[in-house]
């Protein structure tokens, strides 16, 4: 069980990073979101990528 869970936040930091990279963040954002909370990236990409485009706004810097 504790393998499923380690390849699946490590398949959703992949895919997180994949997703910001495709949007144009910067190397280091990518590193700093994906490394400190990889299913948290996971879901705001998915959040981004889900949303029609008059709803988007950047994401504030916190």
């Amino acid at each position: 069980m504790k393998r499923f869970i380690f390849l699946a936040t490590l398949a959703a930091g992949v895919t997180a990073a994949y997703l910001m990279q495709k949007r144009g963040e910067s190397l280091l954002s990518i590193i700093k979101k994906t490394v400190s909370n990889p299913l948290g990236a996971l879901a705001e990409e998915l959040r981004l990528a889900l949303l029609p485009a008059s709803q988007r706004s950047l994401p504030s810097a916190t």
